[in-house]
């Protein structure tokens, strides 16, 4: 099955050319006009930006709070898929997914809460079912490798205390859980032990903890994001290898 969840208005297709910062790229639109582009992921998505790949644009609606026109939608990967690097859509993608029963892990729930306080964290989701509170994580998933997706691809400190809050949210007896959206064709999942170790070993001492993990397959063509229902296997630690 297939269907689509969200959809995203792209206004211009370029070149990239560099990348300055983390925040900031250089494209070069079909025109030759060369653009600053907002790039709204952390990450270092080396192997999509990169010099004179395709990426997508959009341009911003209200100039009044920022310094760039246009934001960084995709980058074509090498098999020629879009794939996502817009980590502001993942919220809207995600709560579509959740209140779509028919497709969310979790099934029919009775109440689903944004960006909710739990201890010192701060959490993607707050769910009610037939009187079970479910707390969910969402990490949006860019990089593949053979097909095995991997997380993340910088060293990321707010993903293991996000990881941590939900081991001890299941301490307590309600239950925990992590979606992984995945943007890029894929069997298995694993955590990225190259880039950070730390994420690797909370990753596997969560599922031991009792903390669900739910990768979720998800395509981009011509702006529009589908949910396509497939099993993606999470590869256990034993398996791991680098």
């Amino acid at each position: 099955m297939e269907k689509v969840i969200y959809e995203i208005e792209i206004n211009e297709i370029g070149s990239f050319l560099e990348r300055p910062n983390r925040f900031i790229s250089k494209v070069e639109l079909k025109n030759k006009d060369i653009v600053t582009v907002h790039v709204h992921d952390s990450g270092r998505i080396k192997e999509l930006l990169y010099e004179g790949n395709e990426v997508s644009l959009r341009k911003a609606k209200d100039l009044s709070k920022r310094k760039t026109e246009w934001d960084l939608i995709s980058a074509k990967a090498p098999d020629g898929e879009d794939i996502l690097l817009n980590s502001s859509f993942h919220r809207y993608i995600s709560e579509n997914i959740l209140r779509d029963f028919s497709i969310s892990p979790f099934g029919e729930v009775d109440l689903v809460k944004a960006e909710v306080k739990n201890g010192h964290s701060r959490l993607d989701y707050y769910l009610e079912k037939n009187g079970e509170k479910i707390w969910v994580e969402v990490k949006g998933v860019s990089l593949s490798e053979n097909k095995i997706a991997i997380f993340p691809d910088a060293p990321s400190e707010r993903a293991v205390k996000h990881l941590e809050t939900l081991m001890e949210i299941k301490e307590k007896g309600e239950r925990a859980a992590v979606m992984l959206l995945i943007f890029r064709d894929s069997h298995s999942f694993i955590p990225n032990y190259k880039t950070d170790k730390s994420f690797f070993e909370t990753f596997y001492k969560a599922i031991s903890k009792g903390v669900e993990v739910y990768p979720i397959q998800l395509k981009l063509k011509n702006g529009k994001i589908s949910f396509i229902d497939k099993k993606i296997n999470v590869i256990s630690k034993e398996n791991t290898i680098f």
